[in-house]
């Protein structure tokens, strides 16, 4: 009885914990969405195509500051004054260069107005500022601070947004960078509140700790950041090559999968630490339970395609609002693609966690060669074809996933001691 009550016990924070990382990107997801809709209603589809490009440079650069910032939060000791001060000096590199390159592509690509782009410069550091303490959060597994972090952010800015059209009554693609600006402001105040003192302790910028930093993150940064640059990438395409009016389409399409692409982000936030957790308990590398992740988020995320692509006729014309047209096989695109993303991540959250970065950038980049090579290759041929971009890449993802699980059974039984030396570092492949 005592076992049963004890495993019914760990099921239900299991269920919590990673409900509470879903239900936050779920926030997340919503109100992207909501200002996207905002955008395609109020602002026009052209609108939306600068919009969907400026959110691409901003997940391309939170991906590649979380990887080597964020998830060494997670993955090495925070507290470690060399870590930390190496820590500091990578967080304000990142900000500053981030802000540099997001302010170039803006104006290179004539996203916005010399005002929009001053805004988003701003918007890049306040986001990488919050994204610090949303990844502490997930290093301390306290998902239900992380959802409380994200619904602030999102109501705060959709009521800055309502704030705006009462005063103008009207909207500009500015009016949402604001918006995002103040609830980024209003969120990050919320979670140094609810954080104790000690991880927001800031210390001198040091390089004592940045080879050891440098040893995990450097191959985590370049294979997290794989995926947000192919996808920017593959919109700079679709933008330069067809038009931004058939951007708008085809990032239109990829709202209705949404929900599924929701779900794998908040199975990835809840994975990466809870494999830390098991290999700083001394667990072995066990790559069944990846694999059951991965087939768990494959099924569901056929489940979703199917859905998305049978309700298309009745949801389209909502998201539109009459604008254009959402066919069933642009989104069909984006469900392989999700499919694709649901088959690697388990796997490669699992060899991150067991310090194998290498392993997953070198699969990855492969995959990711081959898609946007695919891609670039349609448009320059049949750019009137740019529907079938979501479907090049998300080539490769399954086959991804199926040497990411090869590699890692082979690591786990070729490791004498049963599990992986965590001191070994990115190298023990």
């Amino acid at each position: 009885m005592g076992f049963l009550t004890t495993g019914l016990s760990r099921v239900r924070r299991l269920a919590t914990s990673a409900g509470g990382s879903v239900a936050s990107q779920a926030v997340t997801a919503l109100g992207s969405l909501a200002l996207q809709l905002v955008a395609v209603r109020f602002i026009g589809p052209v609108a939306l195509g600068a919009f969907a490009l400026l959110s691409a440079i901003l997940v391309s650069a939170t991906t590649v500051y979380t990887s080597w910032v964020g998830d060494s939060l997670n993955v090495l000791d925070r507290f470690d004054p060399a870590i930390r001060g190496a820590l500091v000096a990578s967080a304000l590199f990142f900000a500053v260069t981030g802000s540099i390159v997001g302010v170039v592509l803006a104006v290179v690509l004539r996203l916005t107005s010399p005002v929009g782009v001053g805004l988003f410069a701003v918007l890049i550091v306040l986001w990488l500022a919050q994204e610090t303490f949303r990844r502490v959060l997930h290093a301390r597994l306290e998902f239900g601070a992380l959802l409380a972090n994200d619904l602030v952010y999102a109501i705060t800015t959709l009521v800055t947004l309502g704030g705006v059209w009462l005063l103008t009554n009207e909207f500009g693609l500015e009016d949402i960078l604001l918006a995002m600006c103040v609830g980024c402001v209003a969120a990050l105040l919320r979670t140094l509140r609810r954080l104790p003192p000690q991880e927001y302790a800031l210390v001198r910028p040091r390089r004592a700790g940045m080879r050891e930093l440098s040893s995990f993150a450097a191959w985590r940064s370049a294979q997290s950041s794989l995926r947000p640059l192919a996808l920017l990438a593959t919109r700079v395409a679709i933008d330069t090559l067809a038009s931004r009016t058939v951007l708008a389409v085809v990032e239109a399409a990829r709202l209705l999968m949404t929900p599924a692409l929701t779900l794998i982000s908040g199975a990835g936030g809840y994975l990466l630490p809870t494999f830390v957790r098991q290999r700083n308990a001394g667990l072995p590398l066990r790559p069944r339970n990846a694999l059951v992740g991965s087939l768990v988020l494959v099924g569901a995320s056929m489940a979703c395609g199917v859905a998305a692509i049978a309700t298309v006729g009745f949801v389209g014309p909502l998201i539109t609002g009459g604008a254009f047209t959402v066919d069933a096989l642009t989104v069909g695109g984006w469900a392989v693609y999700a499919v694709s993303f649901s088959a690697t991540l388990p796997l490669a959250s699992m060899a991150t966690a067991y310090k194998l970065s290498r392993l997953v950038f070198l699969v990855r980049g492969a995959e990711t060669v081959i898609g946007l090579a695919a891609v670039l290759t349609l448009l320059i041929l049949r750019p009137d074809m740019a529907k079938f971009a979501p479907y090049c890449i998300g080539l490769g993802g399954v086959i991804s996933g199926i040497l990411l699980w090869w590699r890692l059974r082979n690591t786990r039984d070729s490791a004498s001691s049963g599990h992986i030396d965590s001191k070994k570092g990115s190298h023990a492949i």
